[in-house]
């Protein structure tokens, strides 16, 4: 019997478009309306997780760690309740071109670098992996996440390293290319989608 084929595609949430205006707003100064803006989203829609993400970056950047870590657990269980059935079984496809599941995706993808952080490496692995197989063309970058971690870079290592003020140049992509194939056990089989897609 054939496996039949999931994909996950969430809907729409109404404070979407709200959340987004909030962050060409937000300039990193006024974060205390901010804050409570986005108390008040997450109360409107608590299953529409950018607001849990951003709200969990102000409160690291404030220093209050264990309450960022707990909302970022929140969310995270939120994100897997949401894509998985009644057994516990991920989607096959996650894709990142559906505007309404990248706020799954940054959530799940937030989870397993902060568990890497953490040295929590088989957690962090087990969901940049699943990252990876539900969205093969790989949008944020989970790949070069499961290879520094084969390569036993520390989260704090591979920022370090590739981190150019908030972005990711060239230099990791050359990277990525020049190391992934001493991991077939990892990339053959992206390798194999990737070029199926083209």
């Amino acid at each position: 019997m054939t496996k039949k084929f999931k994909e996950y595609v969430d809907k729409n949430h109404r404070v979407m478009q709200a959340y987004y205006d909030l962050c060409e707003r937000y300039n990193g100064r006024n974060v205390k309306s901010t804050k409570r803006r986005l108390e008040q989203l997450i109360e409107q829609d608590p299953n529409f997780l950018d607001s849990h993400i951003l709200l969990c970056e102000i409160l690291k950047g404030e220093g209050n760690d264990a309450k960022a870590e707990k909302l970022l657990d929140d969310a995270y269980d939120k994100a897997v309740k949401l894509i998985t059935d009644k057994n516990g079984n991920w989607p096959d496809v996650l894709e990142w071109g559906w505007l309404e599941n990248r706020h799954i995706i940054r959530t799940i993808l937030n989870k397993a670098i902060s568990l890497w952080d953490n040295n929590e490496i088989d957690g962090a692995l087990d969901l940049f992996r699943k990252l990876l197989k539900t969205n093969p063309n790989d949008n944020v970058g989970a790949r070069d996440y499961i290879l520094a971690i084969r390569m036993d870079m520390s989260f704090e290592d591979f920022e370090n390293r590739f981190n150019k003020g908030g972005f990711y140049d060239m230099e990791l992509s050359n990277w990525f290319g020049k190391n992934y194939k001493s991991f077939p056990e990892e990339f053959d089989w992206w390798e194999k989608a990737v070029e199926e897609e083209m």
